[in-house]
């Protein structure tokens, strides 16, 4: 078997091997993947990398970097890919004004498809088609790639997955596409073997958009016939690489991070959050959630600490930096109300440039009572399976019923409706008190241990493993 991968996201590699950079998500597990059977990477160069054809590593590995101009990034990453297609999988427009299908918008979305185009033709070339290649596409940035590159292949063999590590959204909100853009989407996607996605709610929202949007299309369970082809629908979640974030928690860097907070904390007990500053991971209603708590107890401010760990986009956009700066007001305002001026009630902690900001947040979950993950929609979230398996017996994971990893993790979590700040409040007091069940610790692990990248390459290829990971669940 061989396998030849596409994604926007990039590896980093030195001295002829892949360095995998977090425990989890798709670059850690492509690495392991392509460590275990060679194989091929198209992805989309950094800025900072060299134009170069291709990288040679060891184990048959091969890299090709696809180097775009300014112009064409921000059409197809700024414009489309993020601020499109991810504000809308993760309903994040404001429907009142956006989004806005002008000629700036148009004429990005013809540069959405001139860098697909290319990532199609670099597949096209390496692509042999034989049936013990497998063919993984990965990310929106990518959908029109299905389609063009099926255009120019005939008599291919190879298995085509694509999968999605976002959320997908309802009939009514895809609808906010055009025509045009709409159908092509899902035709493209349909000229896939495979169609994946981390939870079955996803799959059930796409199979729900083939049906509003698409007349000829048959569905039948989980799969979809469109014109000459059947696509299979399949739910995988993620593994998490559970050795790297044992490793990690006995780092140096770790132990470091770990006295550090312990000494902001100062002996109260602990709940703690991870996220980018996306705007789906809902940081202000979270904190507005805690800032309620307070209201009802003031004690609590002495007794307790809810440290939030954030790292900000890439390229941010200017909702991410107003999403920033509110989260910012909300925090002094916590402060100013239930602080001292060597006592914060809430800290966002910013782990900065200095290459450690796993470290970080597996000491906070290590010192902490509890974990919150309230995002408004998740593809997955890899933040509650790290908090899943570094939380002790006494420890609880709040989890986003929103969250892609919930239907997985379902069994060992206090429940959340993301948008009841009450609710979510009255959660968080619970769990600080103590009051609140958790589950055991090594139930949570157990589940956990059980996955590997080959387990989710088959799952996906196969769908064999999906419901006994729902069963084991």
């Amino acid at each position: 078997m061989t396998l030849i991968t596409v994604s926007n996201s990039c590896p980093r590699w030195d001295g002829g091997k892949l360095l995998p950079r977090s425990p989890g998500g798709l670059v850690p597990m492509l690495i392991a993947l392509l460590e275990q059977h060679g194989g091929q990477w198209i992805f989309t160069a950094p800025p900072d990398l060299p134009a170069t054809e291709e990288v040679r590593l060891d184990g048959g590995i091969r890299l090709h970097p696809m180097a775009f101009d300014e112009q064409a990034r921000h059409q197809h990453y700024d414009l489309i890919s993020i601020n499109l297609f991810l504000g809308l999988l993760h309903y994040t427009h404001d429907t009142a004004v956006q989004p806005v299908f002008d000629r700036t918008l148009l004429a990005a979305w013809d540069g959405y498809e001139a860098v697909n185009r290319a990532y199609a033709k670099r597949l096209e070339e390496l692509a042999t088609g034989g049936p013990d290649e497998l063919i993984l596409i990965n990310d929106p940035h990518l959908m029109l790639v299905p389609e063009l590159f099926t255009a120019g292949t005939d008599g291919r063999r190879s298995p085509l997955a694509y999968f999605l590590g976002t959320p997908w959204c309802e009939p009514d909100y895809f609808g906010l596409l055009p025509a045009p853009i709409r159908v092509r989407v899902l035709e493209s996607l349909l000229r896939c073997d495979i169609v994946g996605f981390h939870a079955q709610r996803w799959v059930a929202a796409f199979l729900a958009c083939c049906a509003r949007y698409l007349p000829d299309a048959t569905i039948d369970g989980r799969t979809v016939r469109h014109r000459d082809r059947t696509t299979t629908l399949v739910a995988v979640p993620f593994p998490l690489d559970v050795d790297t974030v044992r490793q990690l928690r006995d780092e140096p860097a770790t132990e470091r991070w770990h006295g550090e907070l312990a000494e902001r904390a100062g002996g109260r007990r602990t709940l703690v959050r991870a996220d980018r500053l996306d705007l789906w991971k809902n940081l202000p209603r979270g904190f507005a959630a805690y800032e309620a708590m307070l209201d009802r107890r003031p004690e609590l401010a002495a007794e307790c600490w809810f440290a939030a760990v954030v790292t900000t986009p890439t390229r941010a956009t200017r909702r991410h930096r107003a999403y920033q700066e509110q989260c910012e007001a909300l925090v002094r305002r916590i402060n100013e109300r239930f602080g001292t001026p060597d006592r914060e009630a809430v800290s966002l902690i910013y782990p900065g440039s200095r290459g450690d900001s796993r470290n970080c947040v597996a000491a906070a979950i290590g010192m902490s009572r509890a974990a919150i993950v309230n995002s408004t929609y998740d593809g997955l979230n890899l933040f509650a399976k790290e908090a899943a398996l570094l939380l002790d017996e006494h420890g609880s994971l709040l989890l986003s019923t929103n969250a892609g990893v919930y239907e997985q993790l379902a069994a060992h979590v206090v429940a959340l409706d993301p948008f009841d700040i009450d609710q979510t409040s009255r959660a968080m007091e619970a769990v600080l008190d103590g009051t609140e069940r958790h589950t055991s610790a090594a139930a949570r692990r157990e589940l956990l241990s059980r996955e590997t990248p080959q387990r989710w390459l088959t799952s996906v290829f196969t769908g064999a493993e999906v419901d006994e990971r729902r069963a084991a669940s």
